[in-house]
């Protein structure tokens, strides 16, 4: 909220943070009373002051840049805020300027986007970043490594069954004398913390869904999902962990296999692929961010001003090692003009999305090449 927020509110022209907050501008849309107080309430209590700073410098360069506003102060400045998109948009847009200019307030971030793996791997990312994809109920790693993910699951099942999972499991508060009497157990994350008795009811919950773990990691419920990730919240069972790297190395190989056949289907896929890797899209969008020690501020060009000044010389895709199964990616791009060659690289993890065996897999894409190197990432002037 303080950096998307503040850096519209630098954008309206103003020699004063605090003074355009205050007048809550009418040019401001999409903000209720309630969002101009707790903003107002944030700046007050100056936790967040170094954000605010950097997000209003943000604005201020926005409206002063030539690529951008050029001066004029906008008329119309529309915040998303914490609306969901509804999955097809490429651009991860934070503020509309003027019904035409489209920003993204990027703190920074490495990560590019969160899909489903069958969505990056077969789909290719066609229809945006967020758009759901197909798969055996989404659950990747049982339709890429049934054998491998079968096995890790019997081994922790059986760990979890004996009660010897081999790892440290973080101390909880003792529960209340009734709820001992009665022979109920806190599991770590499900402590009995409420008058209510709430919280003992779900660790209850959990411990029968640990009881009545089914013998195939296919007839997981989502109650025996939640209580293994709690269970196994400080890492894997002794016994597991190598398990655990065979079924990372065997995800890791096969989603290679299934982005190459998908890349293969078409002569330019490689470097469609590319564009949306990077999210660009058919608008250009601008990209106003800060770090500690530097800011980031871009033009995202569109697949059409690419191609005008770059080519895609090669695109290749590959295992990587990291602990989970990871897969690399590495575009090598050529500059029409002078024949220079630029690389850019990038990563697709995959993991589960809510702790080990907590929920299926998601694929979550990073950009490894720092954004000013680029092609098409513009600096903002």
């Amino acid at each position: 909220m303080v950096t998307e927020l503040g850096t519209g509110l630098g954008m309206l022209g103003d020699d004063h943070l605090d003074v355009v907050l205050s007048a809550r501008s009418p040019v401001m849309r999409s903000l209720s009373p309630d969002d101009w107080e707790r903003l107002s309430s944030v700046r007050a209590g100056g936790a967040y002051d170094a954000e605010f700073h950097a997000a209003w410098l943000n604005g201020r360069f926005f409206l002063a840049a030539r690529d951008g506003l050029r001066g004029r102060r906008p008329e119309v400045v529309e915040w998303k805020g914490a609306v969901r998109g509804s999955g097809d948009e490429v651009a991860p847009v934070d503020l509309r300027i003027d019904h035409v200019y489209l920003v993204s307030c990027k703190y920074m971030s490495k990560i590019l986007f969160n899909a489903s793996p069958t969505h990056v791997f077969d789909s290719l990312l066609v229809g945006g970043p967020a758009r759901p994809g197909r798969g055996l109920g989404g659950d990747w790693y049982a339709e890429v490594a049934p054998v491998q993910y079968q096995y890790l699951y019997d081994v922790v099942r059986m760990a979890v069954l004996d009660g010897d999972t081999g790892v440290t499991t973080p101390a909880v508060p003792q529960p209340p004398r009734d709820t001992a009497e009665r022979g109920t157990v806190a599991l770590p994350g499900f402590e009995e913390r409420t008058p209510d008795g709430h919280a003992g009811s779900v660790a209850r919950h959990s411990e029968a869904a640990l009881r009545e773990l089914p013998a195939r990691a296919a007839d997981l419920t989502a109650a025996h999902r939640t209580a293994l990730a709690a269970r196994l919240r400080s890492g894997w069972p002794t016994k597991a962990r190598d398990a655990y790297r065979a079924l990372s190395d065997e995800v890791s190989r096969a989603s290679v296999s299934r982005w190459h056949r998908s890349l293969a289907a078409g002569a330019s896929a490689g470097e469609a692929m590319l564009w949306r890797l990077l999210r660009m899209g058919s608008a250009p969008y601008f990209v106003l961010g800060s770090s500690v020690s530097q800011s980031l501020r871009l033009r995202i060009a569109t697949p059409w001003d690419w191609k005008q000044r770059f080519g895609l010389a090669g695109f290749e895709v590959f295992p990587q090692e990291g602990g989970q199964p990871r897969v690399g990616w590495l575009a090598t791009v050529k500059e029409r003009a002078s024949g220079q060659l630029h690389e850019v690289a990038g990563h697709v993890e995959v993991r589960w999305s809510h702790g080990r065996f907590g929920g299926f897999p998601e694929a979550k894409g990073y950009l490894d090449t720092h954004h000013h190197l680029v092609p098409g990432y513009f600096p903002l002037q």
